[in-house]
């Protein structure tokens, strides 16, 4: 009786279901829609440029955000940051005087005699290739550029735009790089130009150069010195502002604020990057020199040393040993620091590495500390280019973001 029922009720069930399944609107499968592959370019994406850099970070009042000590490259050195090279291109070409500069530069550089047969027309031919290597006049194109270079020597009335294809040479504007066309080109330049043609020859030579390290003095400190710098030197002397400019911040990274003065102002009439750095310099206070160095003196200087690991690694256990000799000396400046680097000590009460490192640019000489002059060579600009400097100033001050 039981399992009679039992079947009643499923049966009814079953019933039931289908009825209901009867009433259910039909249930479609999505369709998936496949997109299309696209093979890939060979062309890399482009790379926006910021329109402001940020600016620099401030060590006192946030250490954790204080610039990195100096980096020193195998090649360009002294290291200095990224810098912001052109304004974007399409707020360039929303501004009518720029697209009518631009359209009397091309008017100019395209005469019924042929491209570069008239110096209004070589001259307008250089600026342009200029123009397209700092990307003033669309994306920047290095091809378009070594084509307005070589457009402007065709008849040999603007010398100066062989600086201009030894560039592209030694950058690969256009293919890989070729020293042999870089050399041709510096020489042609050469007879016009000496200074610039001195400095892209040591641009050349010196990539294939180490960085020199040198002690100065018993203790063992040691400073940069460039590749070939007497190469660089002489192109200074010849009033090269691309040559000061790198003397200018290999001096900063050396402590030699004197001499990198002398030549940031050499640089800064031509230079918008000089003119910004050597404003950097004024950010920093001069104190007057002691009368003789005690021995406190010594051991602070030892210990700063130790402590920053300029060109060579940084020793801490060095450092602390020599802070702590200094303040025994009566140094006040060593004693701050110990302040500083002991006030956030790790949870078992050692020495925070972490954040005695973001100490190492802090001058303690005051008791407001503040920003040691050789960590401004870590916030120092560059032109983007070797060529920024040459062109007229209207289109530095467009192109370039760097304060003047």
């Amino acid at each position: 009786m039981g399992m009679v029922a039992t079947s009643l009720l499923i049966a009814c069930v079953s019933v039931q279901a289908a009825a209901r399944a009867a009433t259910l609107p039909e249930i479609q499968a999505p369709t998936a829609r496949v997109p299309d592959v696209q093979a890939p370019s060979g062309q890399a994406p482009a790379v926006s440029l910021p329109r402001n850099p940020l600016p620099p970070a401030d060590p006192v009042a946030n250490p954790s955000q204080r610039a990195a000590d100096p980096q020193l490259g195998p090649v360009r050195a002294p290291a200095s940051p990224a810098l912001p090279e052109a304004r974007q291109t399409s707020n360039l070409l929303a501004d009518p005087a720029v697209r009518r500069d631009l359209d009397l530069l091309r008017r100019q550089a395209q005469p019924r005699s042929g491209f570069g047969s008239t110096n209004a027309a070589a001259n307008a031919a250089w600026t342009l290739g200029l123009i397209d290597l700092h990307g003033g006049a669309g994306p920047r194109s290095t091809a378009s550029a070594q084509m307005w270079f070589e457009r402007a020597t065709r008849f040999g009335r603007q010398p100066l735009a062989n600086a201009g294809l030894a560039w592209c040479a030694l950058d690969g504007c256009a293919g890989p790089p070729d020293t042999s066309a870089a050399r041709q080109a510096i020489n042609k330049l050469r007879a016009h130009h000496r200074a610039r043609a001195l400095y892209l020859e040591w641009v050349l030579e010196s990539r294939a150069q180490p960085l020199a390290v040198r002690s100065s003095d018993p203790q063992g400190v040691t400073s940069l010195r460039l590749p070939l710098r007497q190469m660089l030197e002489r192109a200074a002397a010849e009033g090269d502002t691309q040559a000061h400019i790198e003397l200018g911040l290999e001096a900063i990274v050396n402590g030699d604020l004197r001499s990198a003065r002398q030549h940031l102002q050499a640089a800064a009439p031509h230079s918008r990057a000089a003119a910004a750095n050597l404003k950097l310099l004024d950010l920093k206070d001069a104190r007057p020199a002691s009368a003789a160095a005690t021995e406190a003196d010594r051991l602070l200087e030892r210990a700063q040393r130790a402590h920053r690991g300029v060109v060579v690694p940084a020793n801490y256990a060095e450092a602390m040993r020599l802070y702590q000799a200094a303040a025994a000396q009566g140094s006040a400046a060593a004693k701050r620091m110990l302040a500083l680097i002991t006030s956030r000590p790790q949870p078992d009460g050692t020495i925070n590495i972490a954040w005695m490192s973001q100490l190492a640019w802090l001058d303690t000489a005051n008791n407001l500390p503040q920003l040691d002059t050789r960590s401004l060579s870590t916030m120092m600009y560059r032109d983007p280019t070797p060529l920024f400097d040459l062109l007229p100033d209207e289109w530095q001050r467009r192109l370039n973001t760097v304060p003047r």
